[in-house]
């Protein structure tokens, strides 16, 4: 069961004000739940969530293979838009290797939905092509 700062549906706006009062060592266990929020950018927990995880993304390198490990382009996109805030590159090898297949050899979907494009702009943001 999840703790009650995960949104439970889209009108569950108590658990943002829940999520903004948490400590981030206490979100941290359900991140994974909390991306999946980033799947809709129409979602309205979508910018509260997002500025939530935003100072912590350099701790969610196995959530973003977990993300980038989908069939979910639009998913992947979106959580690509969110590494490119980092001010300084992600480091963690496998994280890096997903981000430059997406860039170099895509999908057909992730050619569909700007994922490799939005790839590619990060890969040579952050100096790997």
């Amino acid at each position: 069961m999840l703790p009650s700062f995960v949104p439970a549906h889209k009108c569950d706006d108590k658990a943002i004000e829940l999520l903004r009062k948490t400590e981030w060592s206490e979100a941290r266990p359900y991140a994974m739940a909390l991306m999946e929020w980033l799947e809709d950018i129409n979602s309205p927990h979508f910018n509260p969530i997002y500025n939530y995880l935003m100072p912590h993304i350099h701790e969610l390198a196995a959530e973003f293979c977990a993300v980038f490990a989908t069939d979910d382009d639009v998913w992947k996109t979106n959580c690509i838009y969110l590494l490119e805030k980092a001010r300084v590159p992600v480091k963690d090898p496998p994280l890096l290797a997903m981000l430059l297949r997406m860039a170099e050899n895509p999908t057909t979907g992730e050619i569909y939905h700007d994922t490799s494009q939005a790839a590619r702009e990060l890969a040579q943001e952050w100096n790997l092509l």
